[in-house]
């Protein structure tokens, strides 16, 4: 009889467990999925919003580019709408969402190691163009663009690792959802026809949270809708 009720009672403890950890498993996804889902939206509503401020105000370009990181595996991608805030003006704003994969983060003094992670951010700048003044066919054709703005982060990294000096189980967050950096860009667009230019440019982030300064170099093409390219 009171191996019975042992039996009993270590049955019904596993399966408390197994709902327990279903449990978990589920508000996991859940919790992920909806992240997932936060990010989509905010990143369409931003270009939504963008797209129909721009339409009201000036023909819209759009951006896309390849990013060659710092370290040696670093890349990924940005895409982007631009406008000027008035017609044939030469100061713009930007709005653009950008991945860069296989980003290096040092690990403390005590740990002779490195992990490289995921960082994706939308971005909002403002910028001057200042288009080449010149007879050469090459040169004339060229505009230099310095932008100057923000990212906001939509990934959160976070790194495990024990302390040799202590055993103690340490948590690190090289970055964090929602935070905020300062951007820095040198553009040069080269016009190829009336409504199409070949972008490179450079991107630099001085302090990026706790990965320090992170700098891609990159390459791509920008459209202009409606009435062309001002440069």
């Amino acid at each position: 009889m009171v191996v019975s009720i042992v039996k009993i009672n270590i049955d019904n403890n596993e399966q408390e467990n197994l709902i327990l950890q279903h449990s978990h498993l589920g508000r996991n996804i859940m919790v992920k999925n909806l992240s997932k889902l936060r990010k989509t939206f905010a990143v369409g509503g931003i270009f939504i919003a963008s797209s129909l401020f721009s339409y009201s105000v000036n023909a819209l370009e759009v951006a896309g580019n390849i990013h060659k990181g710092q370290d040696a595996n670093s890349q990924g991608y940005s895409f982007s709408l631009a406008d000027s805030f008035t017609k044939g003006g030469n100061f713009y704003w930007t709005a653009s969402y950008n991945n860069l994969e296989k980003v290096k983060y040092d690990l403390p003094f005590t740990i002779t190691d490195e992990r490289f992670f995921k960082i994706n951010t939308i971005d909002g700048l403002v910028s001057y163009r200042h288009k080449i003044q010149s007879y050469n066919a090459f040169f004339k054709k060229l505009t230099i663009e310095y932008q100057l703005g923000a990212s906001l982060a939509l990934t959160e990294n976070k790194l495990t690792y024990t302390d040799p000096n202590s055993s103690d189980t340490v948590e690190i967050y090289p970055s964090q959802e929602n935070d905020i950096n300062m951007v820095l860009g040198v553009v040069a667009h080269y016009k190829l026809n009336k409504n199409t230019a070949l972008n490179l440019g450079v991107k630099h982030q001085p302090n990026f949270s706790e990965f320090g300064a992170i700098t891609s170099v990159y390459v791509g093409l920008s459209y202009r809708f409606g009435r062309g390219l001002d440069y």
